[in-house]
């Protein structure tokens, strides 16, 4: 596995972060490994776009909440993004990420005619893009159909945000995480089983470098 390819950017708590997850064919899963791995004190907001139709995501939200130490709720309506909670993006609509006042909020928003898959991953990160420096964005692309999400997430790397695609061994389908690597947009390619602690090792360093506890 490709180690990062240069030394990535250290993000302050003292400014929100976002987590932004893409997935699709096989995303659940999927999401029932990753996410209960995240740790209680998992300080950032995590969305997540799953494809998937409207009648099943307030269900799959449900699901999560009991299999997860932090909070997952359907982003059903405009809501603050608050720490440590995960945003399942409303099925068969988009969602972005914005201001409103001095607060970053989720928005669900009718599916764009412009992209092709939905809720779509593309739209919500190139939201986050407009919304937030990229080095307070972390996207994660997994398992998947086609390639949406992949050149936004791309372009988070190249901005200097950090990035992972799940690798190709752990992928029901690799099509998704597999366009990001293509593009030389993914700073790691793991397992599905590796990719919380990843994240929490992330904002671990971030804890230690901010309250000077550690090298970062």
């Amino acid at each position: 596995r490709p180690a990062e390819s240069s030394p990535l950017p250290t993000l302050s708590l003292t400014e929100i972060g976002v987590v932004l997850i893409g997935v699709s064919t096989g995303g659940p899963g999927t999401l029932e490994e990753v996410l209960p791995g995240l740790s209680a004190g998992f300080p950032w907001p995590v969305v997540v776009a799953q494809h998937m139709p409207g009648s099943f995501t307030p269900v799959f939200a449900r699901r999560l909440n009991d299999l997860c130490p932090l909070t997952v709720i359907e982003a059903s309506a405009q809501m603050p993004l608050e720490p440590g909670v995960i945003y399942i993006a409303k099925g068969d609509a988009d969602v972005v990420i914005g201001h409103r006042a001095t607060r970053f909020v989720v928005n669900p928003m009718p599916a764009g005619p412009h992209y092709l898959w939905h809720p779509s991953v593309t739209r919500l990160v190139e939201s986050a893009l407009r919304a937030l420096p990229p080095e307070r964005i972390i996207g994660v692309l997994l398992t998947g159909m086609g390639d949406d999400g992949a050149e936004a997430m791309a372009e988070v790397k190249r901005r200097g945000g950090r990035t992972i695609a799940q690798d190709e061994a752990s992928s029901i389908i690799f099509g998704m995480p597999g366009e990001l690597v293509k593009r030389g947009g993914a700073n790691l390619v793991l397992p599905a089983d590796r990719i919380a602690g990843q994240l929490n090792a992330w904002m671990s360093r971030t804890k230690e470098t901010v309250y000077g506890t550690g090298q970062g």
